[in-house]
């Protein structure tokens, strides 16, 4: 059995995130970030999450000129 590895968004990153949004409904933070709402709750609490999903969040943010 394989192990997630796990990542932590930097705090700043998060807050720029969170700016951007003008509500915390789930399909408003698939529409923006690409995640689901679990994931943002984590991010929100400071809690790592899987690395290939950081990674792809990341990747969004850089392409969407966020970060």
């Amino acid at each position: 059995m394989t192990t997630q590895r796990l990542i932590q968004v930097e705090p700043t990153v998060v807050n720029k995130m969170a700016s951007l949004l003008n509500s915390q409904k789930p399909e408003v933070i698939q529409n923006h970030f690409g995640i689901g709402l679990n994931t943002w709750v984590k991010l929100r609490e400071g809690k790592a999450i899987r690395q290939s999903v950081a990674l792809r969040l990341l990747q969004r943010l850089q392409r969407d000129q966020v970060i």
